[in-house]
């Protein structure tokens, strides 16, 4: 990359906030996913909206491939730059701006921390929906990027459920903000509004490829007086899958959870069954005793799965799973969403690929309003096994694919284009040509579009 763009940018963001030292780029070369390592050749840090609109503006001027990056905790690698380039770091953006009581809302800058930002509301008596359990450096933008789940979505459904508005910049520098900011006056306290279509949307699930959010605002809710949960193990997926339909339909939970006794191992606690399924329920202390005695009474009138009143909650997924392994062994994620009458054969082919590859392996899952997502992880050596790890995420996408499931953050490997509706990837690969004419956003991220 030329002298010349490295100057524009120190003289956007300051030198201070600017490096092509090769140890720095380094550090930015990877992420929790098994790819990688690809180095930038630039990275910058902005501190603000408008110093975004400059590098951008910089970028698409001279044709410069950008990657923006968060907390760099991404199982897909997203956050690498495939092509070089620019590798965008939000980190510096860390200011809460504003907690609006009256409208039940927190506006943010990209790069605060999830739980910064929960420690922050919290204290004020709010809470948000969902109970994420991740690396402590995911960014609040990189969680509403990536439509993010946690316990809370069969009531609450996913983070993008919980927005009231984004601001982003174009890759061509323009600043945008959607919700009901977009109508003069207006602050933000809704999403959906008389003002035209929804445009929250083009910036989610896209993987970084439409722009960059520097903005995020979020509905928040007043703490619970009381939460409540009761664990059911199963000896069968079969049966798992029953009583999770039986929770569902009753309608009285505030997050469903499953985990499986090879997530325990990996973990290091002990299996209290094959499979675990944990209900959730929070409100006024009255309704969360109904709910949890009812959860109970349905389960046990179907005759199936014993309850664990000791089991441990994995209601938080897999927090510090990679940390609890000694290098070169690390994990690999892969995602997917599901309608929950296939819950049983989406575990029979996450089990069969982890037994055709002798890998270690674990299951969360979690229930979002109707569906389920899966979180599967795999471990692996990544010396000797990365090819064997890619491999078995082709195998196992291909199998959830033929049983009717949707890839949740597909990352690079495997690419699920050529599984995408060849209409629907046309339309979405024209919006991004208009958005982005130059391509320089996230290139070779899948699905992988070109023009």
């Amino acid at each position: 990359m030329g002298k010349e763009i490295l100057k524009e940018l120190v003289a956007v963001a300051g030198a201070e906030n600017v490096t092509d030292e090769e140890f720095e780029l380094i550090a930015y070369s990877r992420d929790w996913s098994y790819d990688g390592p690809l180095k930038p050749d630039i990275v910058i840090t902005p501190g603000s909206t408008e110093e975004v609109s400059a590098i951008m503006k910089i970028a698409n001027r001279t044709g410069t491939p950008v990657c923006v990056r968060g907390g760099g905790t991404t199982t897909t690698g997203m956050c690498l730059p495939r092509e070089g380039g620019i590798v965008l770091d939000l980190n510096r953006m860390d200011r809460i701006e504003e907690i609006d009581e009256d409208a039940m809302a927190v506006t943010m800058q990209a790069g605060i921390t999830v739980y910064r930002m929960i420690a922050f509301i919290e204290q004020r008596g709010w809470k948000i929906p969902l109970k994420p359990k991740f690396g402590s450096g995911v960014s609040i933008a990189g969680w509403a990027s990536f439509n993010g789940v946690g316990a809370g979505g069969s009531v609450y459904g996913r983070v993008t459920d919980m927005l009231l508005g984004l601001e982003a910049v174009l890759p061509t520098g323009e600043i945008v903000k959607t919700g009901s900011v977009s109508f003069q006056g207006a602050k933000p306290f809704c999403r959906y509004q008389g003002t035209g279509p929804d445009l929250t949307g083009l910036f989610l699930n896209t993987f970084g490829t439409m722009g960059v959010i520097t903005g995020v605002t979020l509905r928040v809710y007043r703490k619970p007086e009381a939460e409540g949960f009761i664990g059911y193990g199963f000896q069968t997926a079969e049966d798992a899958q029953e009583g999770i339909r039986i929770l569902t339909e009753a309608n009285i939970s505030y997050g469903i959870n499953l985990y499986d006794d090879e997530m325990c191992k990996i973990a290091g606690l002990p299996a209290a069954a094959p499979w675990v399924v944990h209900m959730f329920a929070e409100g006024w202390k009255e309704e969360v005793d109904f709910r949890v005695r009812k959860g109970r009474e349905l389960l046990e009138k179907a005759g199936i799965g014993e309850e664990m009143p000791k089991a441990i909650p994995f209601w938080y997924g897999v927090e510090g799973m990679s940390s609890r392994l000694t290098p070169p062994m690390r994990t690999a994620c892969i995602g997917g969403f599901h309608p929950l009458g296939i819950t049983a054969a989406v575990f029979h082919a996450y089990n069969r690929v982890g037994e055709k590859y002798g890998l270690r392996r674990g299951m969360v899952w979690w229930v979002i309003n109707n569906y389920a997502n899966i979180f599967p992880i795999y471990v692996y050596n990544e010396e000797e096994e990365r090819d064997v790890m890619v491999r078995a995420a082709h195998d196992l996408r291909a199998e959830w694919s033929d049983l009717g499931c949707t890839p949740d953050f597909p990352g690079p490997n495997p690419d699920i284009t050529d599984r995408i509706v060849p209409a629907y990837l046309a339309f979405y690969t024209r919006v991004k040509k208009a958005l982005d004419p130059n391509h320089i956003m996230h290139r070779g991220m899948s699905p992988r579009v070109s023009y």
